[in-house]
């Protein structure tokens, strides 16, 4: 049986650019995300999330950083000891390994 794709689940905060005020940006709580053992969370598919939150998702996860992942699921993400909005993402390994670094 083939071993299961390595899966990391990335948290972002919805809050103002500090330049920019007018502007929102999405900042990562968890910017090495958590490994996700077993099934994960039920998360809907990211082209559920408005086109604006789309937009800013896919920007960031085509970065180099990023090389190799799939999103798998996308949503909104309901953190009870914290204000503020929050999504969650869940990538998964798609080709290779993670970097000697093991940075995603």
């Amino acid at each position: 049986m083939a071993p299961q794709p390595s899966r990391r689940l990335l948290i972002f905060q919805e809050a103002r650019n500090p330049q920019n005020t007018a502007e929102v940006v999405y900042v990562p709580v968890n910017k090495l995300g958590l490994p996700i053992c077993g099934p994960g969370p039920e998360l809907p598919s990211i082209l559920e999330l408005p086109l604006r939150i789309l937009k800013v998702f896919t920007d960031i996860f085509n970065q180099p950083k990023y090389k190799g992942w799939a999103i798998v699921g996308a949503g909104p993400y309901h953190d009870t000891s914290e204000e503020g909005k929050y999504y969650a993402v869940v990538l998964e390994q798609v080709q290779g390994n993670l970097d000697s670094t093991g940075a995603l």
